[in-house]
């Protein structure tokens, strides 16, 4: 299997790239949910809460250079043409999904460190290092900016469901190779 896309199928590094996305957007989602409930009443909380937004923000910074290389791979390499069984109002529809989802995929971690920035909240990648706050510390924007978070994440699941669901229907309903061209092993048809 080749790196690079075909006009049929994908190549390997765009289906790692896919199925980290989906992994890291999967595991930020729900780690999200998690710690924004947890309590904060004690010492031992407040720790063990902000330690998880610590790994939240590192992730959500991994996963802002995953979809910035993700969006120059695919600027870079030919997208496989969807299948002639499929209608024009479909095409349509799943590009529509994809530019969403890549819009998402960009202001989900951009938001995120918007609001920790103007929060005053430091960002470590993994303890490695600090990544620098460009811009001052302001209560009402990460207040706005974590709106948005807020607002991405919960737009993103739901655009995320639908393209499983349309993932599903293609392979399950329409028997076409739609899902299948994006599966680890990337069975499509070669050219």
């Amino acid at each position: 299997m080749s790196a690079r896309n075909t006009e049929n199928t994908y190549g390997s590094v765009a289906r790692a790239l896919h199925w980290i996305m989906a992994l890291l957007i999967i595991g930020m989602w729900v780690l999200g949910l998690y710690m924004h409930e947890l309590p904060r009443e004690t010492p031992e909380q407040m720790q063990y809460k902000f330690g998880l937004y610590d790994i939240h923000k590192a992730f959500g910074m991994l996963a802002l250079l995953f979809i910035l290389f993700r969006m120059y791979w695919r600027m870079t390499n030919v997208i496989p043409g969807f299948p002639d069984s499929m209608e024009k109002w479909e095409k349509l529809l799943a590009h529509a999904a994809h530019g969403v989802l890549y819009l998402l995929m960009l202001a989900f971690p951009v938001s995120g460190y918007l609001s920790s920035a103007t929060g005053g909240h430091n960002i470590t990648f993994f303890g490695l290092f600090e990544i620098p706050l460009l811009l001052s510390k302001n209560e009402g924007l990460s207040e706005v900016f974590g709106e948005i978070h807020e607002i991405c994440a919960w737009t993103i699941f739901f655009v995320f469901c639908l393209h499983v669901a349309a993932a599903l229907y293609h392979h399950f309903v329409k028997k076409d190779d739609i899902m299948i061209r994006m599966s680890p092993r990337g069975a499509g048809k070669e050219e």
